[in-house]
């Protein structure tokens, strides 16, 4: 069976989500030694062309998707548009047999997730996470108090399979219905959050899916990256008790400070943005 890792990059005219699917790539080939495929629409790919980027360096397939719904989220004091309505298509656009899917703001200096291939499971997903800082988010264990259990949409795996058919057939259920299911669910019903459509299909599958075997380690979007380098990364952020920083090397960390990633990850493949 063939592997490999999917990417999904569409970019924004203030994030280039193009070039941090290079830096995502480039990092899947030194430390999980996958193939990548990555869905991107047509501006994104011409972004990309117009910074002279040589895409085929870094990506084994391009699949065009175009999106035509945008969301909007806070970049620092602005709303900017952002698209992530086509990851519920994974199970239809993967090139693969086995697929890992993984958002391109992780910052992988480690092979462990290559944990994944060849498994017994049709599906594999993440609910147990950890904030580097250890500070407690109720929104990361249920959709609310006493709700759903929360999974992420941040990283999964699946077989091309009867099985992780009918998954994504629910994820896509969720989000057509997302309206009812927040009354239901007792959650925000905008913007739609590919964790909470996951979260809803786990829980309406009565299935029991199996679980990535690690904790996903994160930092939130005002946390920030002091510096970043191939074999670590140096995280800053303000406390109580005044500044903290920690340096992380051998862990990979899923960093929600977008536009910082986008920079850092420029400077380290060597592209202009």
């Amino acid at each position: 069976m063939n592997q490999g890792v999917l990417l999904f990059a569409h970019s924004s005219e203030q994030v280039n989500y193009g070039v941090l699917a290079c830096w995502m790539a480039q990092r899947v080939k030194k430390w999980l030694k996958k193939p990548v495929a990555v869905v991107m629409d047509q501006y994104t790919y011409d972004r990309l062309i117009e910074s002279s980027i040589v895409v085929k360096k870094y990506f084994d397939h391009v699949i065009i998707n175009e999106i035509n719904e945008v969301q909007y989220r806070r970049l620092g004091d602005e709303m900017v548009p952002f698209t992530n309505f086509d990851r519920t298509d994974a199970y239809a656009l993967s090139p693969f047999d086995e697929t890992l899917v993984l958002d391109i703001d992780i910052a992988l200096q480690s092979d462990r997730l290559n944990c994944v291939w060849g498994s017994n499971e049709d599906i594999l997903i993440s609910n147990d996470s950890l904030d580097i800082f250890e500070r407690d988010h109720v929104e990361f264990q249920h959709l609310k108090e006493h709700g759903i259990k929360f999974h992420w949409a941040t990283e999964f795996y699946f077989k091309k399979s009867p099985t992780a058919e009918n998954f994504f057939k629910l994820c896509k259920q969720a989000k057509n219905n997302y309206g009812w299911e927040s009354v239901i669910y007792g959650f925000s019903n905008w913007p739609i959050r590919n964790d909470f459509l996951w979260s809803i299909a786990v829980h309406q599958s009565k299935m029991d899916i199996a679980k990535i075997p690690r904790k996903l380690r994160f930092t939130i979007d005002r946390d920030e990256i002091v510096d970043m380098r191939e074999n670590e990364i140096i995280i800053g952020t303000q406390t109580d008790r005044g500044p903290r920083v920690l340096n992380v090397s051998g862990q990979d960390i899923h960093i929600m400070n977008k536009y910082e990633l986008m920079i850092l990850g420029a400077i380290e493949i060597g592209v202009l943005l």
